[in-house]
């Protein structure tokens, strides 16, 4: 099933506290770790992922950049909005996806790309999504108690495990 997550970047930093806290400091901090995250979901759920920042007031075309295996960064050229990026994107290629999530908590725009393919979900709703996947994965690959360290046969299979043991009896 092919997937792809289009994030409207400044929309989703205004609308996460964690990130708009870091906006205050610094934007170029507040969009990389909405890169590391969105990143770090889509290698986890291994699907496609774009983030989109606006950049219209830029005199140059959009721009892309690889991020990470499945993430492009994308930088709006002149005139054109994430918003307007997104709804283009859509349009042209949701024959496609299986799916395509967008991440807004612009109703409006929600609504202009809405349809059986494609699902908005809002920015809170989709860092619980984040969470959710990274809770998943400690604890299928950290079988430890928290706060102990993990050691080599955590990560052995059960059969490993039980060979091991046997070798080491005798």
């Amino acid at each position: 099933m092919k997937t792809v997550v289009l994030v409207d970047g400044y929309n989703v930093i205004h609308s996460f506290p964690r990130l708009k806290k870091l906006l205050k400091k610094s934007r170029n901090q507040a969009q990389e770790e909405l890169v590391r995250l969105v990143d770090n979901y889509c290698c986890l759920e291994g699907v496609e992922g774009y983030v989109v920042f606006d950049a219209y007031r830029r005199p140059s075309l959009d721009t892309s950049e690889e991020a990470g295996s499945g993430l492009k960064i994308i930088l709006t050229g002149k005139g054109e909005t994430a918003d307007s990026y997104i709804e283009r994107f859509v349009s042209q290629y949701r024959s496609c996806y299986n799916y395509i999530y967008v991440i807004t908590s612009d109703y409006s725009q929600g609504m202009t790309v809405v349809d059986e393919k494609v699902l908005v979900l809002s920015p809170e709703n989709f860092f619980k999504e984040i969470e959710s996947c990274q809770k998943a994965l400690k604890e299928s690959y950290l079988p430890s108690p928290p706060g102990s360290h993990p050691t080599m046969s955590d990560y052995l299979r059960d059969e490993v495990r039980k060979k091991l043991e046997e070798f080491r009896r005798k």
